[in-house]
C-alpha cells in the first residue's frame, strides 16, 4: 500500500501519463488502490546492457598541460574511488606508463589531445602501435573541440573514448560503463554447477586469507583453492602482521586477501604496518568488506590497500580482482598440469525457506557437502550469535555490537540467507548511526535469525556442536601455563603496559575452548581502547568463573 510522501508522488507521476489513481476502502479489511495511465506498445526489442564491474582501486593516469583541468578531472576520478596520478606532458606521461609496467600497471589513461610537445594523438600512438608496454591501458581523449577529423585520427590509432570538455560526473561514469562494463552479460546467478563454478583459473597463486570469521573463511578458501590457488589462513591482523613479517626475505605469497573488522587488529592497521616494511610495499592487499559504502573503500586505498571486493563474495567479481594484480602459473602435479578434479559430489540439498541455494552453491564452488555443513555450522552457533548481541547491545559495548552484526551480514550473504543478511544490515547500520529503535531492531534480528536456524535445523536434521574438538583442547588445558599468562597480563595492564596487548594474544590462544569468547572479545576491546582498568576487571572475572585454581596477585 502506498502511504504519505509516497501517494502523492506516485498521483503526479500517474497524472503526468494522463492516467488518474484512487482508493477503495473497506473498514477491517483492508485498502486496494488502482490507477489507469497511458503506455506505448514496446518494439520486442531487448537492449543490451552495461554491466560495470567493481573497478574501485584500478590505476588511472591523466594526462594535460592545464594544471586546473588536470585537478578537476582527477578530483571526478578520485571520487569513484580510483588510484589517480596526473601528469602535465605526453612525455612524462610514457614514462610514468614504462615504469608502472611490470609491477602496478595503469588500467586508464586520460589525456588532452592539444598539448604542447608530444599532443595527445602522438602519445596514442606510441602506446597503441609500437609494442612498447606490455600492459597496454585504454585510451580516452578528453578536448574541448569537436572536430570529426580528430575523432577519426584517434579511433585510427585506436583510441578507446572520445570525451569532450567540460567533463561530468555524468559523462565520466557513462564512459567507464562502456571501457570496463560487459555488454549483455546478465546481472543474475546462473545455476550452480562444479564445472561453471571452476571456471575461473588461478593455478600456483599463493593467497594469505586475513578473516576471523570461520564460515567465510571456508567459503573463499574453497572458491580460491577450487580454481588451483593455495591458500594459507591468518585469523585476524595481528597474526597477518607476524606470518608476513617473519623473516628477512619476502613472504611466500603472491597476494593478500585483507578483512578490515577483526578482532584483535584489524585490516586498516595490519596493512598499514606492513607497508611500513619496504620488502612488503609492493605486495598486493585487497580488502574483504561487507562494507559497499564509497567512504570506506577510499580508507583502504589510504590504509595502502591496492583493492576492494566485497561480501557477499561474488566468484566473477572476486576472480576479477585477482587477475588486476597476479596471474596464474602451470604447474606440475603428478606429471600432468592444471587444476586437481574432485569425485563428483552426491550429497543432496533439500529446499530450506529462507535459504538461496543457487547463490550459496555458487560461491563455494558448487560443493554441496561443505555447503550442507556451513549452514548445519551456522544453525549450531546463531543462539551465541544472538545471545552475544543481546549482552554488547546490553553493556552499551556498541563497538563489539557492531562487529557481530557487520560479520553476521556477511556471513549470511555468503551462504544465500538474504533475510538474515538484510536484518543484520538494518541492525548494524542502527548501532553505527545510534538509532533509537536498536532495542526493536535487535530483537526482529534475533527472530529472523533463530527461525532461519530453525528451518535450516528442519530441514538437513538436529544441529548440535562438534564437542571433540574442544575436548581435545581441554585434555591440553595446562592450568599453571594459563596462570602464568594471566598474571603476566595483569601487571601489563596494572602498569598501562602497550604489551598487554600482544600478552592478551598468547593468554587467548591458551584460552581456546575454554573460555566464552564474548569474555575474551570484551577483553580484547578494553585492551585496545587502552581501558587497562576495565580490561583488569574483565580478566579477573574470567579468572574466577573458569578456574579456581588460576592464582592471581592480589
Amino acid at each position: 500500500m502506498t502511504r504519505g510522501l509516497g501517494l502523492s508522488i506516485s498521483k503526479r507521476l500517474i497524472e503526468m501519463m494522463a492516467g488518474n489513481i484512487w482508493v477503495e476502502s473497506n473498514y477491517g479489511t483492508g485498502s486496494t488502490f488502482h490507477f489507469t495511465a497511458w503506455f506505448g506498445i514496446g518494439s520486442g526489442e531487448t537492449k543490451r546492457r552495461h554491466v560495470i564491474p567493481d573497478i574501485a582501486g584500478i590505476r588511472v593516469l591523466v594526462v594535460d598541460d592545464n594544471q586546473q583541468a588536470r585537478d578537476i578531472l582527477a578530483g571526478l576520478l578520485k571520487g569513484l574511488v580510483l588510484r589517480v596520478d596526473s601528469v602535465s606532458c605526453g612525455e612524462e606521461a610514457f614514462r610514468e606508463l614504462a615504469a608502472a609496467d611490470s609491477h602496478d600497471p595503469y588500467r586508464l589513461v586520460m589525456m588532452d589531445w592539444q598539448m604542447p610537445g608530444m599532443n595527445g594523438l602522438q602519445l596514442s600512438q606510441i602506446i597503441k602501435r609500437e609494442n612498447r608496454l606490455e600492459h597496454i591501458p585504454k585510451l580516452v581523449m578528453v578536448t574541448a573541440f569537436g572536430q570529426d577529423d580528430i575523432r577519426e585520427q584517434a579511433e585510427q590509432i585506436g583510441v578507446d573514448g572520445y570525451l569532450l570538455k567540460p567533463v561530468t560526473p555524468s559523462t565520466l561514469y557513462d564512459t567507464l560503463v562502456q571501457l570496463f562494463g560487459d555488454v549483455g552479460r546478465e546481472t543474475a546467478i546462473s545455476p550452480a554447477s562444479n564445472a561453471a563454478a571452476t571456471s575461473h583459473d588461478a593455478s600456483g597463486i599463493r593467497i594469505l586469507l586475513v578473516e576471523d570469521n570461520e564460515i567465510n573463511r571456508q567459503v573463499a578458501t574453497e572458491l580460491l583453492e577450487s580454481a588451483g590457488a593455495t591458500v594459507r589462513i591468518a585469523n585476524h591482523g595481528h597474526e597477518a602482521v607476524r606470518i608476513l613479517t617473519e623473516g628477512d626475505q619476502p613472504p611466500p605469497f603472491d597476494i593478500v586477501f585483507m578483512d578490515l573488522q577483526m578482532p584483535e587488529m584489524d585490516g586498516f592497521t595490519a596493512t598499514r604496518l606492513l607497508r611500513a616494511r619496504p620488502q612488503l610495499q609492493q605486495l598486493p592487499i585487497i580488502a574483504m568488506t561487507a562494507h559497499a559504502l564509497v567512504e570506506e573503500r577510499q580508507s583502504c586505498l589510504e590504509a595502502g590497500m591496492n583493492d576492494h571486493v566485497s561480501k557477499p563474495i561474488e566468484p566473477d567479481a572476486l576472480f576479477a580482482t585477482l587477475m588486476r594484480w597476479v596471474k596464474p602459473r602451470q604447474l606440475q602435479v603428478g606429471g600432468s598440469e592444471g587444476k586437481a578434479t574432485k569425485p563428483p559430489d552426491e550429497v543432496m540439498l533439500p529446499e530450506i525457506d529462507g535459504v538461496d541455494v543457487e547463490s550459496g552453491l555458487v560461491r563455494v564452488a558448487g560443493n554441496k557437502r561443505l555447503y550442507r555443513e556451513l549452514l548445519a555450522q551456522f544453525a549450531a552457533k546463531q543462539a551465541d550469535v544472538n545471545s552475544q548481541i543481546l549482552a554488547a547491545v546490553e553493556a552499551g559495548d556498541n563497538r563489539l555490537a557492531e562487529r557481530i552484526a557487520h560479520t553476521v551480514k556477511g556471513v549470511a550473504g555468503n551462504i544465500g540467507l538474504k533475510k538474515v543478511n538484510t536484518a543484520a544490515e538494518s541492525l548494524e547500520r542502527a548501532i553505527r548511526e545510534g538509532d533509537p529503535t536498536l532495542p526493536t531492531l535487535t530483537e526482529e534480528f534475533t527472530q529472523v535469525a533463530s527461525r532461519q536456524a530453525q528451518a535450516i535445523r528442519h530441514a538437513i536434521g538436529d544441529v548440535t556442536y562438534d564437542r571433540t574438538a574442544d575436548a581435545t583442547k581441554r585434555r591440553r588445558f595446562d592450568a599453571q601455563a594459563v596462570s602464568a599468562a594471566i598474571t603476566h597480563l595483569r601487571v601489563l595492564l596494572e602498569s598501562s603496559d602497550g604489551d598487554a596487548a600482544e600478552s592478551f594474544v598468547a593468554l587467548e590462544a591458551r584460552l581456546a575452548g575454554i573460555c566464552d569468547k564474548p569474555r575474551l572479545s570484551a577483553l580484547s576491546a578494553a585492551i585496545s581502547e587502552f581501558d587497562f582498568d576495565g580490561a583488569r576487571k574483565k580478566l579477573d572475572e574470567i579468572a574466577k568463573e573458569y578456574g579456581a585454581n588460576w592464582e592471581l596477585s592480589k
